[in-house]
Order: C-alpha cells, then structure tokens, then sequence
C-alpha cells in the first residue's frame, strides 16, 4: 500500500519522489533518534521529499492521496508519510 500510495504521488507531482529514509532496523532507528513503535520499523513509512517543490506544497498532494499518518518537516523540507493500520494523524516536526 506504501509504495502505490508514493507512486501515486510522483505521478501527480510529475516529477520524482526521493526517499530520504524508508524501512529501518531497530539499531538504525535508534540511532537517528526514531520512536520504539516507528511505522519505519515496520516497512510501513517513508521520508520524502520531491525537487523543487516545498514540503508544503508536497504535502497538499499528500493529502489528496490520505496517507494514514503525515508529518510535516517545514526547515528539513521532507514529508514522513505512513499506512498506519489506525486512527490517521497528522504533526509538525
């Protein structure tokens, strides 16, 4: 579900779609600072962002798309988007 919702994505913003970080180990988690229960660790999650566009206005399209959860990272400029199997969330990071 995760990877035909991003290609969805890439597909409405016509341009490609850059994972800055997608399935983690637990190890490699804990190392970039994710949470115990990270949608990464279970391959359900991914960071992107898209070239030349802004976080912001990937994450319109994001929306119209419903990602279960979305984070949005306004200063690093990437969207987390997951297929959380529960309730949908949305935050700033």
């Amino acid at each position: 579900l995760l990877l035909k919702k991003l290609s969805k994505l890439r597909e409405m913003v016509d341009r490609p779609i850059y994972i800055n970080s997608g399935y983690r180990c637990p190890g490699y988690n804990l190392k970039v600072g994710g949470i115990k229960t990270s949608y990464h660790l279970l391959g359900l999650a991914a960071d992107v962002r898209a070239e030349g566009m802004s976080a912001l206005e990937l994450l319109e399209y994001a929306e119209i798309i419903n990602f279960s959860g979305i984070g949005f990272y306004e200063k690093k400029n990437f969207l987390h988007l997951d297929v959380r199997p529960t309730k949908p969330s949305r935050w700033r990071g």
